[in-house]
């Protein structure tokens, strides 16, 4: 049995359509494959939604706004061509905000049915805590609090499951990706990739 760790990332990654390897694994997980999730991402995936909506939708207000002053005007004879192009704009970004909240939806709903929860626990939050509370500051993810309670969480479900393959998949390579960050997961048995596709490639070389 392979546990196949995932994160905010790859919520996101789904939701926005930028990765239909990602979006077709969640929909039909393969059998010798159980899939684990720090229960945080959920959160942290609400949460940078509702930030990315509000954008939108400040986005939307701006487009009325002109929309509104070129119907005002009365003389230039390129107003009218761009209230039409903005007003279909308008149309498509609203339809383009349905179509993320849906797949957001849809992704969190498989995640919660499909995913184990990792919980992080006092142990964990006791070792964050002291690592912040040094001179010089031990954090494997330099300034990024979120993504240490992730790491954590995963390294602790890892260590409780020490004869299971695991992999960890996450866009975010900025972070999860580093050297320190790759060396801890290896540490731990555990195979990260940056992206559903590479990782889709190693699991067919594995079995052939």
């Amino acid at each position: 049995m392979l546990i196949l760790y995932i994160e905010t990332n790859i919520i996101m990654a789904v939701a926005k359509g930028r990765d239909l390897e990602a979006e077709k694994l969640l929909r039909d997980p393969l059998p010798s494959m159980r899939m684990a999730i720090p229960a945080i991402c959920y959160i942290e995936a609400i949460n940078t939604y509702r930030k990315d909506k509000e954008y939108q939708l400040k986005f939307q207000a701006e487009m009325d706004k002109q929309i509104n002053e070129s119907i005002r005007d009365q003389t230039s004879i390129h107003a009218k061509s761009f209230s039409r192009h903005l007003q279909k704009a308008s149309i498509e970004n609203t339809l383009l905000l349905n179509n993320i909240q849906n797949r957001f939806s849809e992704i969190i709903n498989l995640l919660i049915e499909n995913a184990e929860n990792i919980n992080f626990n006092g142990s964990i939050i006791k070792a964050i805590s002291e690592q912040i509370f040094l001179e010089k500051e031990t954090l494997l993810i330099k300034n990024d609090l979120m993504d240490n309670l992730i790491l954590q969480c995963i390294l602790n479900h890892a260590n409780q499951h020490p004869n299971q393959r695991k992999v960890f998949i996450s866009g975010n390579t900025n972070d999860f990706g580093k050297q320190n960050v790759q060396q801890i997961l290896n540490i731990a048995g555990i195979e990260y990739f940056g992206n559903t596709k590479n990782f889709l490639g190693w699991l067919e070389s594995q079995s052939s």
